[in-house]
């Protein structure tokens, strides 16, 4: 795969390789420090997963239920975004409850909420459709050069190139600290299952938050927050400037990628041959040979 090492730069740190986020950029060893000693509290709530598996979309569901209205949040996701925001002063200054979200390992997360037991939301998404999402905002970018889907999956997505390790290593972390948890503080969510059934998932998350809520209040979140209500928003509403911060996007040649594409459910058909979905089955089936955990592809 062919990239424009001029304007592409990134950074590692534990074995992983991180994208050009300002702080990662500057210091990636201070930036996961502040991380790992932040002050916590314990109506905290960190929402973690691999990217391009639906964090902007469960971001926007929990700031709903831990407000208590259907109302969309002026910020992104990204505003409290941990390894991205330009200053950490950001999170220390927001008023509680503060719903925080991470990329980054269960290793990483915050030690005092992890001893504490604070409430962690943990999202899988397939990974045939992660990698088809993160393939198109690659290119969205405008950074890199013309490269297939194939070369793309061999060369960074089922590789060490892969942005925070890749996605087998990511999950079963997780699912190792999810058999670990003595207080019962991740909540796992699957994509597809918030897809199939939003009305109960929803529910599902306010109970995991304690949270008081009427029937009536989820089942306008649900419809607040489906993809294309979230879509128009992103482009109409939302302010994108904490985003710009923290990616460069003076860099020549960028454009902003398109955070919400399709939201589809087995979008990754249209891009696998059947070549080329047998060789990551394989893959699949080796690295996940001793995980429980249940992916849905279709």
């Amino acid at each position: 795969m062919e990239i424009d090492n001029k304007n592409v730069k990134y950074v590692e740190y534990d074995g992983l390789r991180l994208p050009p986020f300002v702080p990662l950029l500057k210091d990636p060893k201070e930036r996961f420090e502040e991380i790992r000693d932040m002050e916590c509290r314990k109506d905290d709530v960190i929402i973690a997963a691999y990217p391009k598996s639906g964090t902007h979309w469960i971001w926007e569901v929990v700031c709903m239920l831990l407000k208590g209205k259907a109302e969309y949040a002026k910020e992104t996701k990204d505003f409290l975004f941990l390894e991205a925001i330009p200053d950490m002063s950001v999170v220390h200054n927001l008023a509680s409850p503060r719903p925080l979200n991470t990329h980054i390992p269960y290793r990483h997360l915050p030690k005092q909420h992890v001893q504490n037991g604070g409430k962690i939301i943990h999202i899988i998404r397939n990974p045939k459709d992660v990698a088809v999402s993160m393939y198109h905002q690659l290119l969205d970018t405008g950074l890199f050069k013309t490269f297939d889907f194939k070369t793309y999956l061999d060369k960074m997505f089922l590789s060490s190139a892969c942005p925070f390790s890749t996605w087998f290593k990511y999950e079963k972390e997780y699912e190792e600290a999810e058999k670990k948890d003595k207080f019962g503080s991740i909540h796992t969510i699957h994509y597809e299952n918030m897809k199939k059934n939003p009305i109960e998932e929803t529910r599902n998350l306010a109970k995991f938050l304690e949270l008081s809520t009427t029937e009536e209040l989820i089942v306008e979140i649900v419809d607040k927050c489906s993809f294309h209500k979230l879509k128009q928003i992103d482009s109409s509403f939302k302010d994108h400037s904490h985003f710009k911060k923290i990616i460069h996007a003076e860099r020549e040649g960028f454009k902003m990628p398109e955070m919400l594409r399709k939201g589809q459910i087995g979008d990754w058909k249209n891009h696998f041959t059947v070549a080329l979905n047998e060789q990551f089955d394989d893959i699949f089936k080796e690295e996940m040979k001793d995980s429980s955990i249940q992916v849905q592809f279709e």
